[in-house]
């Protein structure tokens, strides 16, 4: 498990509209590229924030994705 790849993501995916955008349309081929886990990887392509916030992510990031914490 990588937080600074997990945390690094959710930062990417809170300041980039057009990476977040990208990310709502299709997850897996967006973030395909990125280093992450499995486990990490099915989370966020399940928008799972509880679990990535588990798997280390900082919990003001994952609530502070627009369109993806469920406000």
């Amino acid at each position: 498990m990588s937080r600074y790849a997990v945390n690094s993501l959710l930062y990417r995916l809170k300041k980039d509209p057009a990476f977040r955008t990208l990310f709502t349309a299709d997850a897996a081929s967006t973030i395909a590229e990125a280093d992450l886990t499995e486990a990490e990887r099915a989370a966020f392509v399940a928008r799972d924030m509880r679990k990535i916030n588990e798997l280390g992510g900082y919990l003001h990031l994952v609530m502070s994705i627009p369109g993806l914490a469920g406000h």
